[in-house]
């Protein structure tokens, strides 16, 4: 059988690897969905559907059971050591027939033993019974002590073992297809080949670019490797005139310090003079300064005693005028004392009996405002309707007077 995923993608990246998978199961769900909604496509709840069904897991029981039993068969070396077992699971004239297969096996997976050192004479098989051997070695018994052991088998049975199962898988994949996905399937790898060819064009034309422009850029390169050399010449250039410029300089600079030091000469002299000319300078402005000193000095004692007077004085007024102040300050808290004692006792009486009096007086005064007001408006009022009255009795005699004109104008008539 063909090499598994994992060992044909062993020295990819994991992001390839990735990759790819998405790129399988993309393509197998395409090929399984192909079909699915159309009749003859194995509908879930058809009888079709579950005969295939059926047969599919026919197919793999049995590729199963030969799986194990093959299992069981390479591991009867390991079986055989275990005597409990086999006179549970096999008669005596069966358990010749398989100490012969296990010696047989173990001619084979080791170089000790020959197949001529088999005593086949020894061993009595009943007619036929070769021919159930398959079922004898099918029990689930005889595999269940064959678990752990199947690792340590030789190469040769794993990779036979690995086979067989490889092919279980394939038959029940490809017996999982319908006609319709295998075409599908046939169609989708056709299209993915032809893309896999113009993907191959398309490379192949980039690698042509690609080497165009390696071309290009190793032209490029070749002329900056000139430019650089050029520059390292021009470089060099610049360093020689450089270096020298420098020794003219050092030159220069020499020469002038030679001129520096011979004006040095009489720079110092010059220096020597006017140092003499500062120190008299010096001289007679510390004569100066010293008289100057001793006259603020002299000064400076003068009112050093005037101001001890004037303090000794201070003093001494401060003094009596302190005595005087704490005797005008006792004055001033006993007449406080006094005037709290007078307001207590009399004066804040007097103010509220002054109060009650004012209120009192604000009390009768408003009553006679009252009353005058209440007698003015009575007056009013009785002015008015007086003059009320009169309007009355006015237009009640100017009727009359009317109607005593109308009566002697109808008499006249």
């Amino acid at each position: 059988m063909g090499d598994s995923f994992e060992a044909v993608c062993a020295g990819d990246s994991e992001e390839d690897v990735t990759a790819v998978k998405a790129m399988v199961e993309k393509i197998t769900s395409e090929i399984m969905a192909h079909g699915e909604e159309e009749y003859d496509s194995y509908d879930p709840e058809s009888l079709q559907k579950v005969e295939f069904h059926i047969q599919i897991n026919r197919v793999g029981m049995i590729l199963g059971e030969m799986t194990q039993t093959l299992e069981v068969l390479f591991c009867l070396p390991i079986i055989c050591q275990n005597e409990s077992l086999l006179d549970a699971c096999f008669e005596e004239d069966d358990k010749n027939v398989i100490k012969f297969l296990s010696q047989y096996i173990a001619s084979n997976a080791s170089g000790t033993m020959s197949k001529d050192d088999i005593d086949v004479e020894q061993i009595t098989v009943p007619a036929g019974q070769l021919i159930e051997l398959a079922s004898l070695l099918a029990k689930k018994e005889l595999h269940a002590a064959t678990v752990g052991h199947v690792k340590q088998l030789p190469g040769v049975y794993r990779r036979f073992l690995s086979n067989i199962r490889e092919f279980r898988k394939f038959t029940i994949n490809k017996m999982k297809l319908t006609a319709q996905k295998d075409l599908a399937k046939e169609k989708i790898l056709h299209r993915l080949w032809n893309r896999n060819e113009r993907n191959k064009k398309e490379i192949r034309k980039i690698e042509d670019i690609l080497v165009m422009k390696k071309e290009k850029l190793e032209e490029s390169v070749k002329e900056k490797y000139t430019v650089i050399e050029r520059y390292r010449k021009e470089l060099e250039e610049l360093g020689e005139v450089s270096r020298s410029n420098i020794i003219k300089f050092m030159d220069d600079s020499d020469r002038q310090m030679f001129h520096y030091f011979e004006r040095s000469d009489e720079r110092y002299e010059h220096l020597l003079e006017e140092a003499a000319d500062t120190l008299k300078s010096y001289q007679q402005q510390l004569q100066e300064d010293l008289t100057v000193e001793k006259t603020n000095r002299l000064k400076k004692l003068k009112l050093t005693n005037q101001l001890q007077s004037w303090l000794h004085k201070y003093d001494k007024d401060a003094g009596e005028r302190t005595h005087e102040l704490k005797e005008l300050v006792t004055k001033l808290n006993t007449r406080q004392q006094e005037y709290n004692r007078w307001k207590r006792n009399i004066f804040d009486p007097q103010e509220k009996k002054y109060f009650d009096a004012m209120e009192e007086k604000r009390q009768i005064e408003i009553r006679e405002q009252e009353e005058r007001i209440e007698a003015f408006m009575m007056n009013r009022a009785a002015k008015v309707l007086q003059r009320a009255w009169r309007s009355v009795a006015e237009r009640k005699r100017k009727m009359r007077g009317k109607g005593r004109g109308r009566k002697g104008k109808g008499k006249r008539k």
